[in-house]
C-alpha cells in the first residue's frame, strides 16, 4: 500500500528526522501542492527550483514523490492564463457573475494545461522521484467538482451553486440537448412539459426552476457528464506525458448536484487510461468515512481502476485507525494524510517527546506504526450491495436526514458494495446474493429492469419503504417487483405492529409492543405477510414474495433508524431487524448460500469485514469488545484493530 503525507519540505526544522519517522510508520511517499503560478510566473519561463530541493530531498531518504499537479483554482493558476483575451471564466446561473476559476468549457484552458503537463513531465520523469501524480483539474482546491466555496474568502465570486453560465457552456448545453432529442423540438417539449419555440430558446436553469421533473434530472446528468469529459480530457493528456506513471484523479465532495461529480463515471473514465482516483472526503467517524468513499472504492473495483482516500482535514487519532481499516478492507492501493500533531507530536511550533528533542510519533502516527503489517491492499468479499439512487441520493428523506446518514447507520450493521444506477446497468449486481433499497424517491426504468432481472436470476432483494418513480413519473415498473399492485391502497393510522410470522422474523417477535402508523393493502396475490397492522385483516406492513429464482422482501414499516427523541413511533432498529431475520430467512430456504460474515447487530462500535485474507475487526470503541463470527468468538481491545486468518 502506498502511504503518502502532505507535507514536508526542504525548508522545514527537523525535515530529515522527521521523514525517517515517516518511513517507521510505513509512508512511501510525501506530496506536495505544486504552484503553477510560482512555477511560471511569466509565460515560457520555468523555475522548477523549490519543487527540485523538496524531490531531492526526499530521494535521500528512500521516499517518493506525489506532486499535486493543479491547473484551473484560483490559488494556483497563473495571471497571464487568466488574462489571455481568449479565456473564458465560469459563471453563476444564481447571480450571473463571473468566478475567477476558469470555465472548464474553454478550449484555450486546454492549450494551457496539455503545455503544462508536457513541461512537468519532461522534467520530473527522469528525476526517477514520481510515486504517482495527484491531478487537480478544477474547483476551488483542484477536486473534479465544480466552485463550492472559496479557498481565498472576497478574492473571487464563489459559493455552492451551478457554474454552466458562461457563452461556452449555455452552447454546449444547446447543442446535447439538440442531440439527445434529434433536433426535435416538439420531442423536447413533450417530455419536459415545455413549449420552446426553437433549441435556440433552451439554456440551462436551475433545477429548482426546471419545468419537469425529467428536465431537471437531464441537466444534472448534463452538468455531471461535463465535469467528467473534463476529467477525462486531463486523464488522456497525463497519460500521454506519464506513460508508465501512476496517475491519480483528484475528486471530492459527496455527489452534491452543485458539485457536478460522477464518482463511478470518473472511475470509469480513470480505469480507461489506468489510471485512478483519490477521494478527499474522510473526517474521523468511521461509518461516515464509509459513506463518504464507499461509492468510488466500489465503482474503481468494478471498472478497474485503483484509489485512494484523503480526509477533508486533519482527523483524530482513532480516526486514523479507522481511516487505516477503511483504507486496506475497501482494496484502497492509497492513503492520504495530512502533517499534523496527531502525525507527529508537536504542540505550539515545538516538536515534543522524542528522546534528545528528536520528533516523535503522535497518537495517530503510533497506530502507523503498531500496525504496519496491515497496511497493504486486501479484497473485500461484499456479498451485499447497497443501491445508490443516482437520480434521488441526495434528497432529505424523511425520519433520517440525508442519504449519507442512511448508507452510514447501515454500515454500522453490516458492510456493503455500494452500486450505483450506472454500476446496476453495467452487471455490478453480478456476483451480489443480496441488494438493498431504501431512501430511494426516483429510480430509471432501466435501472429498475436490471435488479429485476438479477432478482429473476436468484438474487434477494430487500425494499426498505421504497417506492420510487421513473423519471417520468410511473412507480408501475417497481410495484410490481415489490409486490404492490395497481389496486394497492395506503392506509394510515396509529396501531399496534402484529408479527404474521413469529418463527421466520425471531428478533421483531422479542421487542415490546412496538406501534406503526402504515401499512397497505391490495397486494398480489403471491405476497406471503410477515408483518400486519393490527384491527384490519389486510394492512400489511411487510411482506415476501418469490421471483423467479430470486426474492423480494419489502418492508414499510418505520424507519426512524436513528432512534431520534422527537420520534413518537420508535423504529426499535425495525428495518436492520427485519434485514438480520430475512438474511437467516433466505438462508434456511437456500436462496442464499451464507448470511454474510460481516454482519455485526449487537455490538456497538466494532465493525467486521470479510476479505481474501480472512475476517477484519475494527473497535472504535474505547474498551474491549468481543463479538460472535462463523469460526467462535473474537475478543477485540478498545481502539485496536483485529483479523481472523480464515472464514467459513
Amino acid at each position: 500500500m502506498e502511504i503518502t503525507v502532505c507535507s514536508i519540505s526542504h525548508t522545514d526544522k527537523d525535515a530529515d528526522a522527521k521523514l525517517e519517522l515517516l518511513k517507521q510508520m510505513g509512508v512511501t511517499s510525501i506530496q506536495t501542492y505544486i504552484f503553477w503560478n510560482k512555477v511560471e510566473k511569466e509565460q515560457g519561463v520555468m523555475d522548477w527550483s523549490e519543487y527540485d530541493a523538496d524531490a531531492a530531498l526526499f530521494k535521500k531518504h528512500g521516499l517518493k514523490w506525489v506532486p499535486f499537479v493543479i491547473a484551473g483554482p484560483w490559488y494556483v493558476t497563473p495571471e497571464f492564463v487568466r488574462s489571455d483575451p481568449e479565456m473564458v471564466m465560469l459563471r453563476c446561473l444564481e447571480h450571473g457573475r463571473e468566478s475567477a476559476i476558469p470555465s472548464l468549457w474553454c478550449p484555450r484552458l486546454r492549450d494551457y494545461v496539455r503545455g503544462y503537463l508536457k513541461k512537468f513531465a519532461e522534467h520530473y520523469l527522469p528525476q526517477d522521484v514520481l510515486e504517482s501524480v495527484n491531478l487537480g483539474i478544477t474547483g476551488d482546491y483542484g477536486e473534479a467538482i465544480y466552485s463550492v466555496i472559496g479557498n481565498w474568502p472576497g478574492e473571487y465570486h464563489s459559493h455552492g451553486g451551478f457554474w454552466c453560465g458562461d457563452e461556452l457552456a449555455v452552447a454546449d448545453f444547446r447543442r446535447a440537448i439538440k442531440e439527445m432529442y434529434a433536433d426535435d423540438i416538439a420531442a423536447l417539449n413533450r417530455a419536459w412539459k415545455t413549449n420552446y419555440p426553437s433549441f435556440e430558446d433552451v439554456k440551462p436553469f436551475l433545477p429548482k426552476s426546471a419545468p419537469s421533473p425529467r428536465a431537471r434530472l437531464e441537466f444534472l446528468r448534463l452538468y455531471r457528464y461535463s465535469m467528467t469529459d473534463y476529467a477525462e480530457f486531463w486523464l488522456s493528456t497525463a497519460r500521454e506525458y506519464f506513460p508508465k506513471t501512476e496517475i491519480y484523479l483528484c475528486t471530492g465532495g459527496d455527489m452534491a448536484p452543485e458539485h457536478g461529480s460522477d464518482f463511478s463515471a470518473q472511475a470509469k473514465a480513470a480505469a480507461k487510461y489506468g489510471a485512478g482516483i483519490r477521494i478527499t472526503n474522510e473526517a474521523s467517524s468511521f461509518p461516515q468515512n464509509v459513506a463518504l468513499t464507499r461509492l468510488v472504492a466500489s465503482a474503481s473495483r468494478h471498472y478497474g481502476a485503483y484509489f485512494g482516500h484523503e480526509p477533508a482535514s486533519t482527523v483524530t487519532p482513532v480516526g486514523i485507525l479507522g481511516r487505516l481499516f477503511n483504507a486496506v478492507t475497501s482494496g484502497a492501493r492509497q492513503l492520504f494524510l495530512y502533517y499534523a500533531p496527531e502525525l507527529i507530536g508537536e504542540r505550539g511550533g515545538k516538536t515534543v517527546g522524542g528522546e534528545g528533542g528528536k520528533p516523535a510519533a503522535g497518537e495517530g502516527g503510533e497506530f502507523l506504526i503498531k500496525y504496519r503489517d496491515w497496511q497493504k491492499t486486501l479484497v473485500p468479499r461484499e456479498e451485499i450491495g447497497l443501491l445508490y439512487p443516482t437520480s434521488s441520493a441526495t434528497h432529505e428523506i424523511k425520519d433520517y436526514g440525508t442519504f449519507r446518514d442512511l448508507i452510514a447507520a447501515v454500515r454500522r450493521f453490516v458492510d456493503f458494495d455500494l452500486v450505483d444506477e450506472r454500476m446496476a446497468q453495467e452487471g455490478a449486481l453480478a456476483g451480489k446474493s443480496i441488494l438493498i433499497i431504501a431512501g430511494a424517491d426516483i429510480l430509471e426504468a432501466s435501472t429498475v429492469n436490471a435488479i429485476n432481472a438479477w432478482v429473476e436470476g436468484g438474487g434477494v432483494l430487500f425494499v426498505l419503504e421504497n417506492r420510487p418513480a421513473d423519471w417520468d413519473g410511473s412507480r408501475t415498473a417497481f410495484d410490481s417487483l415489490a409486490g404492490l399492485t395497481p389496486g394497492s391502497d395506503e392506509i394510515q393510522g396509529i396501531t399496534e405492529l402484529v408479527v404474521d410470522k413469529p418463527d421466520r422474523l425471531p428478533s421483531i417477535v422479542a421487542l415490546p409492543p412496538t406501534f406503526i402508523a402504515r401499512a397497505y393493502t391490495g397486494l398480489a396475490p403471491d405476497c406471503e405477510a410477515l408483518l400486519s397492522m393490527r384491527y384490519t385483516a389486510k394492512g400489511r406492513v411487510a411482506w415476501s414474495r418469490d421471483v423467479g429464482q430470486g426474492r423480494v422482501y419489502a418492508y414499510y414499516g418505520p424507519m426512524d433508524l436513528k432512534q431520534r427523541e422527537d420520534s413518537w413511533v420508535l423504529a426499535h432498529n425495525l428495518p436492520f431487524r427485519f434485514l438480520k431475520d430475512g438474511i437467516a430467512d433466505a438462508v434456511r430456504d437456500k436462496k442464499i448460500a451464507k448470511a454474510p460474515a460481516s454482519l455485526n447487530f449487537d455490538v456497538p462500535d466494532v465493525y467486521l469485514v470479510e476479505t481474501d485474507e480472512g475476517l477484519m475487526a475494527l473497535n472504535m470503541g474505547d474498551g474491549p469488545k468481543k463479538v460472535n463470527y462463523s469460526g467462535g468468538v473474537l475478543e477485540i481491545p478498545g481502539r485496536s484493530l483485529a483479523r481472523v486468518a480464515t472464514t467459513n
